[in-house]
């Protein structure tokens, strides 16, 4: 795997598909809580059942999707936390491992736009499974 994508190679992607991801659930919430627009049938499966479910649900998923970047800036050494590079490569370990699972949960899931996102998820998957395999240096 390390012939395929380099490390720098997938940490860009990464950083580029994460930050898209931001962008994907601050528009949710501003259109949630500016807008008052909340699309509780097109997300999460359509398992949300109310405007307040749906506003929770996203604040966590922004909140781990911006713990997902700070992870990978340590990871990448972009930011220096020398103390969490280890913590930082059981956390691709991790995440490679629940972008899997999240992946099936798409295939899965009733909503076609949901399934669109599996690619994403696997994709992601694919790409911190080659953050998790470089080896730490410190």
């Amino acid at each position: 795997m390390k012939k395929i994508i380099g490390f720098d190679q997938a940490v860009r992607v990464i950083l580029f598909m994460v930050c898209t991801l931001i962008l994907f659930h601050a528009s949710i919430l501003i259109g949630i809580l500016g807008f008052d627009y909340a699309p509780i049938d097109l997300l999460w499966g359509g398992k949300m059942q109310t405007r307040q479910q749906l506003l929770n649900f996203e604040i966590a998923s922004l909140a781990a999707v911006v713990l997902i970047l700070l992870l990978v800036l340590i990871r990448a050494k972009k930011v220096n936390f020398s103390k969490l590079i280890g913590f930082s490569k059981i956390a691709m370990w991790l995440l490679f491992v629940m972008f899997m699972l999240n992946t099936v949960g798409n295939i899965i899931a009733p909503s076609n736009f949901e399934k669109v996102f599996a690619i994403v998820t696997a994709a992601l998957s694919v790409l911190f499974l080659r953050l998790a395999i470089e080896k730490s240096e410190g």
